[in-house]
Order: structure tokens, then C-alpha cells, then sequence
């Protein structure tokens, strides 16, 4: 079929042009597929620190009612942290930092 007979001829000047109703068509600007995830995986695999901040979140005492991820170093913020808290947290080979 030759370009002037096509359905998308009429609708050159319109905003969807084809594209559906909400929303362009536009780039893929973090790559196709599944390459933004590679990276993250990447990052994690090399055994960086993880740090939470229980504060930034409006967290400020921390508990201890959870499961930590095992084989993962991380550090937790927060001014109160319960001995159960601690147990867990040093139990994992983790870090804590007391903030005022």
C-alpha cells in the first residue's frame, strides 16, 4: 500500500496521530526493555550499604517487629532504637547511628 493511501495521512496534523486518545508517542528515553533494571542490579550485586533513615520517613523510633534482608549491609537512623531493635540490626552485620 503506498503512503498516501494509509490511515495515519489523515491524521498527520491531529495530537494523537494514531497514538491513542491520552497521551504522545514518545521516545523511550530509559532505553527498551528491561535496561534501566540491569543497572539497578548491578548496583545492588556489588554489596553497597544500604541506609535507612526511619526520620526521613517520620519514623523515629525503631522497633524491631520486622525481618531484616540477610547478605545485605545497612545502616538505620533514627534518635530511638529498642533492644530487640539492636539484637536484630547487629545480628545481620549491620550499623546504627543515633541522631539527635
Amino acid at each position: 500500500m503506498t503512503t498516501c493511501f494509509k490511515k495515519n495521512r489523515k491524521k498527520l496534523c491531529h495530537v494523537s496521530a494514531i497514538y491513542g486518545p491520552i497521551g504522545k508517542h514518545r521516545n523511550h528515553f530509559g532505553g527498551y526493555g528491561n535496561a534501566g533494571e540491569v543497572k539497578d542490579k548491578a548496583a545492588a550485586s556489588k554489596g553497597s550499604s544500604l541506609l535507612i533513615d526511619a526520620t526521613q520517613y517520620g519514623y523515629f523510633k525503631v522497633l524491631g517487629k520486622g525481618v531484616l534482608p540477610e547478605n545485605r549491609a545497612f545502616v538505620v537512623k533514627a534518635k530511638l532504637i529498642l533492644k530487640n531493635a539492636k539484637k536484630k540490626i547487629k545480628e545481620n552485620g549491620g550499623a546504627i547511628v543515633l541522631t539527635a
